[in-house]
This record gives C-alpha cells, structure tokens and sequence, in this order.
C-alpha cells in the first residue's frame, strides 16, 4: 500500500509539471520521466531515513532500547549477519552483538543507577524484582540525549542503500551523580527491507566531552551554579581525542564520583559484546554512489574486517 501511494503521489507529480509546461513537455522521453520518478523516490527516501534517525534519538533518550532494535534495525538474516554499532574503541558486530550491549547492557546500566536512586532517596525496594524497579524507577534522574543536526544523505541509485551523516552536540546527566556533554560525529548506512529502511551500520565518531556537575539550585541570579568543574584530556594513538571529567567535588555534594558515567569506557559497551573489531575507520562524509559495496566507503566493517572474523559476504550478495 505505502509503495502504490508513492507511485500515484510520483504520477500526480509529473502529471502537474506537463500540465503546468504545456504540450512542450510531452517531448520528455520514456527514459527523461524515468529518471524523474528516480529522482522523486529518492528525495522520499531521504525523508523516512531521517525519520529512522530521529526515532533512534528518540528511543534512546526515553531508554526504549528494545523497541529501536526491534522497529529500526535489520530485520532480514543476511542484514543482521552484517549489522555493526561502532565507536572510538571498535565495532560491535552482529545482530545479536549490538543487542546484549545495546539493549541488554543498557537495562543493567539503568537498573543499577534506579537501585543508587532509591537508596540515596530512602525508597525501599528490597522486596522488588529487578524488572520492578526498572519499570517504576528506570531512568529517573537520567538524561541521554544526542540530538542529530546537519544531515546529509546519500540513496545509492538503485535504491536499495542510503549513506547517512550527522553531527551531534549531546548531554549525559544523572541527578545527583553527573552531568556532561559529548560532541560527535554519527555515520550511518540503511538497507531497505520491503517499504521500509533499516539501520545497518551506526557508527559514533567521539571528538570531545566534558563532564561537569550542575548544582540543582540556583545563585542570586536565577542561574544555575556549576560546582568546582575541571577536565582533563585523555587519547589513544589513532583515535580523537575524548574530554574526561576530573571532578573535586566537596563533602556538601555528597557525590560519589566513582559512580560516574566513563560513556567511552562503559562495560555496557564492552563486556556484553563476545564479538568486536577494532577498525582504523577514518570519518568520512557521503557521497553519491550507484549501489551498495563492502569494498567502498562505508559506516560499517571493511570486506577485510568482515572476512577476518568469518563473515560470508557473498551472503549478502547472494540475497539483493
């Protein structure tokens, strides 16, 4: 159904450009109306790419791990075989990988930070389940947002791919723990399954962050007050460089700063992927392309990578 309103809507489009230019544009050939039609489905496709994105914003923000993994990301085994989730450090590959750390990991981060909240807060949960306090209590005090801005999207010519690239000035806050902000790069690659496009490979380019504590009051002005904030910066050869907050925090606060968020060294990211690779992936902006190959530059593992862990991809090949 969604792909004949697409047609009639193209139909209509042309039909009002040779109405509009008269009998003159009854010159167009077959292959001209063809390849406006080309370009009207593409220009669609840019539009529902964005909205995948900005769903994945989303469900993050509000911790809806399960249901982006489920609604968003490759469904078809050949796409799933091939999926990654990539950061400074590595990919994750697989499927399955990116969901023992994506959504899995997420529900354990969150369900000990629900715990730290109840018992900060005299909240007795001692006779909940787990999955309890994570209904109830779950991201309380939390805010994970990376909000996406200057999108550029690249639908491969014969329409099955698209190359996506944002950047993203993000926050990550817990009341009472931290508060910082993370600025990154997001290179993304679609496959479309059906009438809808998926998320394939994501990868997040790390530049820089800083954590900082944000006082919950206010000075005689009405703003808020930023306590004893410093940073220091930490690198590994090969990657950007990454902002690591360096907190003094006084006895007043009442923080732990052990507890605090390390985003780029969080076990979520590692301990629950049993496959990684470790990639000397340069960011790269998208460009136009005529179809997809592992071969050229994409958001994801190399053919080379794929093939040193085992991957077929003539797999994927096989199933276009």
């Amino acid at each position: 159904m969604k792909r004949t309103m697409k047609v009639i809507l193209s139909l209509a489009c042309v039909l009002a450009l040779l109405l509009s230019c008269g009998i003159g544009a009854l010159a167009y050939t077959d292959e001209e109306i063809d390849a406006r039609f080309a370009e009207l489905e593409r220009a669609q496709d840019a539009v529902e790419i964005q909205n995948v994105m900005s769903w994945h914003v989303m469900y993050h923000c509000y911790g809806e791990h399960r249901a982006e993994m489920e609604n968003l990301w490759v469904q078809e085994p050949q796409n799933q075989a091939t999926a990654s989730f990539g950061q400074n450090q590595g990919f994750m590959v697989g499927y399955g990988s990116i969901w023992d750390a994506y959504m899995t990991g997420h529900d354990q981060s969150w369900l000990k930070s629900a715990k730290r909240y109840c018992e900060k807060n005299g909240i007795d949960v001692s006779d909940w389940t787990d999955e309890q306090i994570l209904d109830v209590y779950g991201g309380v005090g939390q805010l994970l947002l990376h909000v996406t801005t200057t999108s550029i999207i690249e639908v491969a010519r014969d329409g099955k791919t698209a190359k996506a690239f944002w950047y993203s000035p993000g926050m990550i806050m817990e009341t009472g723990q931290s508060a910082g902000s993370i600025w990154e790069a997001y290179g993304a690659d679609f496959v479309k399954e059906g009438d809808s496009w998926k998320l394939w490979h994501l990868h997040m380019f790390t530049d820089f962050g800083g954590s900082f504590f944000v006082s919950l009051g206010s000075n005689s002005s009405g703003e808020p007050t930023v306590v004893n904030a410093q940073t220091e910066w930490k690198g590994e050869e090969g990657n950007q460089l990454f902002q690591s907050g360096s907190l003094e925090i006084s006895e007043e606060d009442n923080i732990d700063d052990s507890t605090r968020h390390d985003y780029l060294y969080s076990p979520q990211y590692t301990q629950f992927s049993v496959h990684r690779l470790r990639s000397e992936m340069e960011l790269y902006l998208p460009e136009p392309y005529d179809t997809w190959s592992f071969d050229d530059g994409n958001y994801g593992p190399t053919a080379v990578e794929w093939e040193s862990i085992g991957v077929d991809l003539n797999a994927w090949y096989a199933a276009q």
